[in-house]
């Protein structure tokens, strides 16, 4: 019998031992309380995230979504509208335009250590990682520092409300505050536009691409809220990840041309987008295991990253591991439209601060983790060096 408990302390701790035993018992899988499918699989897994005809994303790419972003985001529908706006965003997630931000972000990194020179410990949510990465969103999005600072405000409760596991990743009223906010930003951008990806999205609006002010609102909140909840959390797992392994960190240390290789096989090892929910639409059959028509299944990427049918040795941690495919940012259609961002960003960041922190240690018994089933991270994390 399997037993699966997202709200059980051992798993918000360490799912993959559970993701093992259903790739092994059961890989298609629904479980009675929820009603909800899980696909764990790597075969599985890549079947969901192409096959959108059966698996469609029409319904919300999250347990719960909002209607705020249904039908609107990249996330939230299929081919071929899914397509034609993915090219509409992507201007404004160019290298070119990542390549702009990143002397602020130094600038932002070393404000931080400065901040930090005369201590030897810290949380590093609070006092690194959220600072300079909602820096990075404000400039993506064109913020002035008032404005960086509601953004903040308005999601810092992503994921910790006390929904469970399964539940929403926000009350719906802070879903429609988001919202206002971004509709009000877009009100100014009409005004006066500057180079951020608003600003972008009304250029391309007004040229004539396809795109109305809720679907550009809608697509912002997604940047928002996707650069906390995978980027904000993913940046401290790599940070965990290094602190398991000191070897490879100090091999980090010494060739930072390792950085990006080290960045992919964290967003491997331990993803911070565990999984993401789909409409099945259509009966369909994966592993041996028939899904009806009209249920909800939730595809594991994490999973399907530790699936040694697929992936040699995949508890291993090792930044000089051969490329493999794998589902850290995703696949398909839906892959990641900020990967390349979030690499570029991570890849700065992570070769003046590993320097900086040197040997650092991590308080695991004082961290505290987020506890919902799509995301893996730390609510806090004690540091020292």
């Amino acid at each position: 019998m399997i037993d699966f408990n997202p709200a059980d302390p051992a798993f918000v701790a360490d799912p993959y031992p559970t993701y093992r035993r259903l790739r092994d018992e059961a890989p298609v899988w629904q479980d009675p309380g929820s009603g909800l499918w899980l696909v764990t699989r790597f075969s599985g897994v890549e079947r969901a995230t192409a096959d959108y005809a059966a698996f469609s994303s029409s319904k919300g790419n999250v347990v719960q979504d909002s209607p705020t972003r249904v039908g609107k985001t990249l996330g939230s529908i299929d081919p071929p509208r899914h397509d034609e706006l993915r090219r509409i965003i992507q201007r404004g997630l160019g290298n070119a335009r990542i390549e702009a931000m990143l002397p602020g972000i130094r600038a932002e990194l070393a404000d931080c250590m400065e901040r930090l020179s005369e201590r030897r410990e810290c949380d590093f949510i609070a006092d690194i990682s959220q600072p300079i990465l909602f820096g990075a969103l404000g400039r993506m999005l064109g913020l002035d520092a008032a404005a960086a600072i509601r953004a903040t405000e308005l999601t810092k409760g992503l994921f910790h409300q006390d929904d469970g596991p399964l539940g929403s990743i926000l009350p719906p009223e802070t879903f429609q505050e988001i919202a206002r906010f971004l509709r009000d930003q877009l009100d100014n951008r009409k005004q006066e536009r500057g180079d951020d990806l608003i600003s972008v999205l009304l250029n391309a609006k007004e040229d004539g691409a396809p795109l109305s002010d809720e679907e550009i609102v809608a697509n912002v909140s997604t940047v928002l809220m996707a650069g906390n909840a995978s980027i904000g959390h993913f940046f401290p797992n790599v940070m965990h990840a290094l602190w398991c392994h000191p070897d490879q960190r100090r091999t980090l240390i010494e060739d930072p041309s390792r950085i990006p290789a080290a960045i992919d096989e964290a967003v491997r090892w331990d993803t911070s987008t565990q999984c993401f929910a789909r409409q099945v639409v259509q009966e369909v059959e994966i592993d041996g295991t028939r899904i009806p028509a009209d249920s909800r299944a939730i595809i594991f990427y994490a999973s399907a990253n530790r699936d040694e049918r697929v992936i040699p040795d995949p508890d291993r941690f090792d930044i000089n591991r051969a490329r493999v495919r794998h589902f850290g940012f995703g696949m398909g259609p839906h892959f990641c439209a900020g990967a390349n961002a979030a690499r570029m960003m991570l890849k700065e960041i992570m070769r003046e601060l590993l320097p900086f922190l040197g040997d650092y240690d991590l308080d695991t018994g004082r961290a505290k983790r987020v506890s919902h089933i799509m995301v893996r991270g730390f609510a806090n994390l004690p540091i020292s060096w």
